[in-house]
């Protein structure tokens, strides 16, 4: 069922958009997590650069001899500092920290900036200045910078911890919002593929005799452009076969007539073997024309279709046919109502059982059903036929060479006459060899839609 959906093109506008909308947003929501990352650090060295510019340019302007004081007076703003006889490295500690402070106090400025670690009192090693427990680290880093006269100056910043951030992007409202994009591409999808769905449902069913009314144009302007085409299309199409059809059967009615005054005459030849051959030949024409009219009338809906009892139908069917003295029996049942033309169809299935009584000596009909549909079952025990010929033989005067011949009967259009019959009830049929021999034909018909609801 899944892969069903996913193979539709439902399925396969959904998943393009929630794809390309997740991914899209996830690439989106890492970014300007990292974002976020950079500037909290940019804010925090910015900060700090402009406290240590403060304290720099109040150096700067105070006599050499009271800059040890002035240091000495800042412990409180978290800046501890002294001055230093250590030269300064070229190399910068920390990117951040540096390019604030050049900014605030110019690129010729001398300075150095250490990488940043947790605060350890003096003498003490490694062991941490604040008491064990939930409360986090402060943050100390040396900082080396010359003063304008060239003077040495090392400070020591002692901040607050940052706050911290998190390690990895808001997961939980991506999958909120994946959740509502889920539901919006499916509800897309379905809108933009539902007229679609429709004209494919309608090709599926179309009736070449187009008693059905065209399909409303809706949709956007290109489903409402292909709706229109197919609408003309089979306007077309049922005028064509219409025109056809009427022809056909008006040439084989007009025949009927001088093919009979022509056998009435062929009665008065007194040579008997001449007249009994002639007659043959005459019979034979007028069953192909009489198969003809058949073929005509096959492609003829102008019966009204009616809800009706399939069961009560082919067991009608059989009750006549044994009647006749033709082997068939009725073996499985089923409750099935279709929408049906009845004569058209009791003549499909009748065709059908007459060919397997005559060339697969006895005929086995059932009726097996599922909730959408039903199949009728015709079985013979003939010999079959090749399973190269297995659609070849619905080709209008189709023979085989073998037990299916002209000299056993027929025309080669009952099949034909058959499928028509079939396929203008919107079914399908199929022939197939039997495991267990014989030749099985199978009718498949949609059930009415209140066998469905029910």
């Amino acid at each position: 069922m899944t892969c069903a959906f996913f193979r539709s093109m439902h399925g396969r506008l959904f998943l393009l958009l929630m794809l390309g909308v997740v991914v899209s947003a996830s690439f989106t929501i890492v970014l300007a997590h990292h974002q976020q990352e950079e500037l909290l650090v940019y804010t925090h060295a910015q900060h700090r650069a402009e406290r240590v510019a403060a304290l720099v340019g109040e150096l700067d302007g105070a006599d050499p001899a009271s800059r040890e004081q002035v240091l000495a007076s800042l412990h409180g703003m978290g800046i501890h500092g002294q001055l230093s006889a250590e030269p300064i490295p070229e190399a910068g500690g920390e990117a951040m920290l540096e390019r604030a402070l050049h900014q605030e106090l110019g690129r010729a400025r001398k300075l150095h900036a250490a990488q940043p670690e947790p605060c350890h009192p003096p003498g003490m090693g490694e062991r941490p200045m604040w008491r064990e427990g939930p409360l986090p680290a402060p943050i100390c880093q040396q900082v080396l910078i010359a003063l304008a006269d060239g003077t040495p100056v090392q400070l020591r910043l002692v901040s607050p911890p940052r706050p911290p951030i998190p390690t990895h992007p808001p997961w939980d409202a991506l999958l909120l919002f994946a959740a509502c994009i889920a539901a919006l591409a499916w509800l897309v999808a379905r809108i933009a593929t539902r007229p679609l769905q429709h004209l494919a449902d309608a090709a599926d069913a179309l009736d070449l005799s187009n008693t059905h009314q065209p399909l409303t144009e809706h949709g956007s302007s290109e489903m409402r452009s292909a709706i229109r085409a197919f609408n003309r299309m089979q306007q077309r199409i049922g005028d064509d076969l219409r025109e056809r059809t009427g022809m056909l059967a008006a040439i084989t009615h007009d025949l009927q007539t001088p093919l009979t005054r022509l056998r009435l005459r062929l009665e008065k030849v007194s040579d008997e073997t001449l007249r009994e051959k002639l007659v043959s030949d005459m019979s034979a024409m007028q069953q192909m024309l009489q198969e003809g009219l058949e073929l005509a009338r096959s492609l003829d809906a102008s019966e009204p279709p009616q809800r009706l009892d399939l069961d009560s139908l082919l067991d009608s069917v059989c009750s006549d046919a044994q009647e006749v003295g033709q082997p068939v029996e009725y073996l499985q049942r089923c409750r099935a109502e279709v929408e049906a033309r009845p004569l058209a169809l009791r003549r499909a299935i009748a065709n059908l059982l007459d060919n397997a009584v005559k060339y697969g000596l006895r005929a086995e009909m059932a009726l097996v059903c599922d909730q959408r549909h039903c199949a009728i079952l015709i079985r013979d025990h003939g010999p079959g036929i090749p399973a190269q010929e297995l659609e070849a033989v619905f080709t209008p005067f189709y023979r085989l060479e073998q037990s299916r011949s002209r000299e056993t009967g027929g025309t080669g259009l009952g099949l034909s006459i058959t499928r028509n019959i079939v396929l203008s009830h919107s079914g399908q049929i199929t022939l197939r060899n039997h495991p267990l021999g014989g030749l099985e034909a199978e009718i498949v018909l949609p059930l009415a839609e209140s066998a469905l609801r029910h």
